[in-house]
């Protein structure tokens, strides 16, 4: 289970900093700042993002879900300002970065779901 989290987090920290070379207002200095920024996405997005989609669940309703995307891009952000070395300077950087990672996030953790220790993914 460990191995799935740790996987999660290298590839997103990976995707973060290649994101820092394309988006304007995305600043990642370097691979270990992108690790720690990965790390805590990755923990608020366990711990923080469920609380928050529970108490907006009826504006996520009305809004056909995309309130639930706005909570990632906002703990996206929230990320940045606890992380020590990566910077959003632009409101764009900031949204397509948190857009971006959400879908990968969604990405790798329907892919990494049903895979075990010496397991291959199953085929639909």
């Amino acid at each position: 289970m460990w191995w799935k989290f740790i996987v999660r987090v290298v590839i997103l920290a990976a995707l973060i900093l290649g994101l820092a070379h394309i988006l304007p207002g995305l600043d990642v200095p370097n691979f270990p700042d992108a690790l720690l920024f990965a790390l805590i996405v990755a923990l608020m997005n366990a711990f923080i993002a469920p609380i928050l989609i529970v108490i907006s669940f009826p504006i996520t309703v009305m809004t056909v879900g995309i309130f639930a995307l706005l909570i990632n891009i906002f703990l996206f952000w929230v990320a940045s300002l606890m992380s020590y070395g990566v910077h959003i300077t632009d409101f764009w950087g900031g949204f397509l970065g948190g857009l971006i990672v959400t879908f990968a996030s969604f990405i790798l953790n329907h892919w990494l779901s049903g895979i075990g220790p010496g397991e291959r993914p199953p085929r639909e």
